[in-house]
């Protein structure tokens, strides 16, 4: 329920690109592992920094990367599972407070965002991204001010899609916020331009955001969704991999926009997209040296208006 149901056992470096201050730091906390299962935690938070290293573009990023897995037990295993979001009514005693069913919805699975990120400040003050590991199985993540994320299966997947919200400012590029079929309200996109680089509501091959990605022979919008009271069934009518305008984004039906057909931001088991690669890759590169940003950007072959630039904000 709070930090009394727990304590700190330490912090250790699993990946070490170099000193704090000039790399990219990336905390992994543990919640809902009690005592005996730390050990748990350990291979939970490897594989997870394996799955990231073997990931594109972080596998090009390694040397902007340091990883720190921050060892905190909790008195119960597990999270708190509403009964009035279709849970099943468990209360766990755990020092960051998960509880899936937030807003409504079973699989929103949040902590103590404050407690993390004040826990961070002391074990990793330059920390950049807090991620939580939570000791369940059932499905469940977020990916706000702190990134969580369930062991359901599919967890890694899931932990770089979060990832992708809370380190990146990456939208979610589904057209769903409960679920096809059940959502009421989400018809049309509101008639504003969303603030993140992976969704938009301007279809217009000339001032669309991700202009440079685009091919000439692409279609704009490459997309449109025949009936908005229903998420698109139609699939993709151009190769994988193709950049373009695609109807059903940021949890609406119609009049918002993703960049390619899928990507890790709409359905697991993708990869990232051109544009969110190239969003990633900005973010990470002036962690590295000069070199491995010039490699970078060879093997991805991401391509960039004059607009982009890779300096740290």
């Amino acid at each position: 329920m709070s930090t009394a149901d727990g304590s700190i056992l330490g912090t250790t470096k699993i990946a070490d690109a170099g000193p704090a201050m000039r790399r990219w730091n990336l905390l992994i906390f543990s919640e809902g592992y009690r005592s005996s299962e730390m050990a748990l935690f350990a291979g939970d938070a490897q594989q997870f920094l394996n799955t990231l290293l073997a990931t594109s573009p972080f596998d090009h990023l390694r040397t902007a990367i340091n990883v720190y897995r921050v060892d905190v037990t909790s008195t119960d295993s597990g999270a708190d599972d509403p009964t009035s979001c279709g849970g099943t009514g468990v209360t766990a005693r755990t020092y960051f407070d998960a509880s899936f069913g937030n807003n409504g919805i079973r699989r929103l699975l949040e902590v103590n965002n404050l407690t993390v990120m004040s826990l961070a400040s002391v074990q990793v003050p330059q920390w950049h991204i807090a991620l939580v590991i939570v000791n369940s199985t059932v499905y469940g993540g977020s990916g706000g001010a702190v990134a969580t994320f369930s062991k359901a299966p599919g967890a890694m997947e899931t932990a770089l899609h979060e990832i992708g919200h809370t380190a990146f400012g990456l939208a979610d590029e589904y057209e769903y916020y409960a679920g096809c079929g059940i959502d009421v309200g989400h018809d049309h996109h509101p008639a504003y331009e969303p603030s993140q680089p992976n969704v938009t509501i301007n279809s217009n091959r000339d001032t669309i955001k991700w202009r440079a990605l685009i091919q000439p022979a692409t279609p704009i919008p490459t997309t449109k969704n025949a009936n908005c009271a229903l998420c698109d069934p139609q699939p993709s009518p151009v190769v994988i991999g193709t950049v373009g305008a695609f109807e059903g984004a940021d949890y609406y039906h119609c009049g918002c926009y993703r960049p390619e057909f899928n990507c890790r931001m709409r359905a697991l088991k993708n990869p990232f997209c051109a544009v969110c690669q190239q969003v990633i890759m900005q973010k990470l590169t002036p962690f590295s040296g000069d070199s491995e940003r010039r490699n970078v950007r060879q093997k991805l072959n991401v391509g960039r208006d004059d607009q982009t630039t890779f300096s740290r904000d």
